[in-house]
C-alpha cells in the first residue's frame, strides 16, 4: 500500500541510533516543557538520569532492566524530600516532589513494563503519583470500579477497573469526559489534561485499555473493551456528580482505536467521542508493522504492540491482528455511531493517517481535522481543536 508518508516509511529515525540520540533528538525538548511523555517532569531530574544512561551507551535492542535502574535513586531522593515537606505541612511542595518522582518512574517503565525493574517502576509510579496528585486542587481520587460485565469463566471475573477522577467544585451534576489512554500512556499522567477539563467545569476520568496498565479486560479478546465500557458507564451513571446526558470520550493514540469502537458500540450512552491519533485498520498492515519499529516512536513499537494485544511475537501479530482487531474487518465502522471527531497529524508515522481517514468513508457521517506537517496526534494544535469541539458539543446538547 502507498501510505501518505511515502518513502519515510523506510527511513530510520535518527533517535533510534542510541540512548544519547533518543535524549538529545527526541526527548529533551518535551521534557523541558513538561509535555508527553514528561508530564509533571523537571528537566534537571532527567538530565541526571540520562547522563548515566549515556555513559552506559545503551542502544537497541534495549536491556530494559539496565535502562530502568538509573531512574530509581533520583526518584527516591525526591520521595524523601516529599515526605519531609509533608511533615512540615508544605503539601504544595510535597505534591510537586511526588509528581516529579512519579514522572521518573513513568519513563523508567516506558513504553511498557516488560522487565522486572520496569514492573517495580510501574508499582512505584502509581504510589507516588496518586499521593502527589491527591494534593492537587481539585484532588485526584482513585476509584476501583467492579467489572460487572466481566466474561464468566475468565480472569475478568471478580476484577475491578481502576480509574482516576478529578471533579470541579460544583453543587450539581456536571458533564464528564472519559480519557482513554493508549499503549504507553497510563492513568498516572493525567495531571495536565485533567486540569484542563476541570477548568472547563467538567469531571475528568482516566482509564486504561486492554493489555496496558492495570486494565482487567482480556487483551486478546476484541470484544473485551465493550464489556469494560459497559461496566464503567454503568458505574458513572450511578454517580450523583455525573450528568449522564453529557458524557464524552476522548481517546489518545492506541486509545483512539477504542474511542472509535465505543462511538459505535455505546452510541446511545455518549454525547460524543474524540479519537486522537487513532489506528483502526492499517495499523495492523504487515508492511506497516515491518517498519514502525524505526520510525517516530521512541522504542520498538512493533514489539510493544504485540505485547499489548497478547501476542508472543511480532510475526504472529502480523498474521492474525488485522482480521481479529481491525474495526473495518470486524464491521464496526459500518455501524451507526454517535458524533465522532477524528484528529491527527498528516505525517503520523505511528499509526498511518489513512486510519483516521477510513472511518469517514463508512457508517455515520463523521467529523475530522488533520493537521498539515504535524506528526502523531496532531500536536500542538490537536488539543486546542479537541477542547473547542467538546465545548461546542456540550453547548449544543444542553
Amino acid at each position: 500500500m502507498a501510505y501518505h508518508i511515502g518513502e519515510k516509511l523506510h527511513q530510520k529515525a535518527p533517535h533510534h541510533e542510541s540512548i544519547k540520540a533518543l535524549w538529545e533528538l527526541k526527548w529533551k525538548r518535551p521534557c523541558t516543557f513538561g509535555v508527553y511523555p514528561f508530564t509533571d517532569a523537571k528537566l534537571d531530574d532527567f538530565e541526571r538520569v540520562f547522563a548515566t544512561l549515556i555513559k552506559l551507551n545503551l542502544s537497541e535492542p534495549i536491556d530494559f532492566d539496565q535502562y530502568a535502574t538509573p531512574f530509581f535513586p533520583v526518584a527516591e531522593e525526591l520521595v524523601n524530600e516529599a515526605q519531609e515537606a509533608e511533615k512540615s505541612g508544605d503539601v504544595a511542595k510535597a505534591s510537586e516532589l511526588y509528581l516529579r518522582a512519579a514522572a521518573l518512574y513513568r519513563i523508567a517503565r516506558f513504553p511498557v513494563p516488560r522487565s522486572p525493574k520496569q514492573k517495580e517502576a510501574w508499582t512505584r509510579n502509581k504510589d507516588t503519583y496518586i499521593t502527589g496528585a491527591g494534593y492537587l486542587n481539585p484532588p485526584m481520587i482513585e476509584y476501583k470500579i467492579p467489572h460487572t460485565h466481566a466474561l464468566p469463566g475468565t480472569t475478568e471475573v471478580d476484577s475491578y477497573i481502576p480509574v482516576y477522577v478529578r471533579r470541579p467544585h460544583a453543587e450539581t451534576a456536571v458533564p464528564t469526559v472519559i480519557q482513554i489512554f493508549g499503549l504507553d500512556g497510563y492513568r498516572t499522567e493525567f495531571t495536565s489534561n485533567s486540569g484542563l477539563l476541570t477548568d472547563h467545569g467538567w469531571a475528568a476520568v482516566a482509564v486504561e485499555i486492554p493489555g496496558t496498565g492495570d486494565c482487567p479486560a482480556l487483551r486478546q479478546d476484541p470484544k473485551s473493551p465493550d464489556r469494560l465500557w459497559s461496566s464503567l458507564l454503568d458505574w458513572l451513571g450511578a454517580q450523583e456528580w455525573v450528568d449522564s446526558k453529557h458524557i464524552v470520550v476522548w481517546g489518545l493514540s492506541t486509545g483512539g482505536h477504542y474511542a472509535i469502537r465505543i462511538a459505535h458500540t455505546h452510541k446511545e450512552r455518549l454525547a460524543g467521542v474524540v479519537a486522537q491519533g487513532a489506528g483502526c485498520h492499517h495499523m495492523f498492515d504487515p508492511e506497516w508493522l515491518d517498519n514502525v519499529g524505526h520510525l517516530e516512536y521512541p522504542f520498538d513499537l512493533d514489539h510493544s504492540l504485540a505485547a499489548k494485544f497478547g501476542y508472543d511475537d511480532v510475526e504472529t501479530m502480523k498474521k492474525d491482528a488485522q482480521k481479529r482487531f481491525s474495526l473495518l474487518e470486524t464491521g464496526i465502522l459500518d455501524q451507526p455511531s454517535t458524533r465522532l471527531l477524528l484528529v491527527n497529524g498528516m505525517n503520523d508515522s505511528i499509526f498511518p493517517i489513512e486510519d483516521s481517514m477510513l472511518p469517514l468513508q463508512h457508517g455515520s457521517i463523521k467529523e475530522a481535522r488533520f493537521v498539515p506537517g504535524a506528526g502523531h496526534m496532531g500536536e500542538p494544535a490537536g488539543g486546542k481543536i479537541i477542547l473547542s469541539w467538546i465545548e461546542q458539543l456540550l453547548h449544543i446538547s444542553e
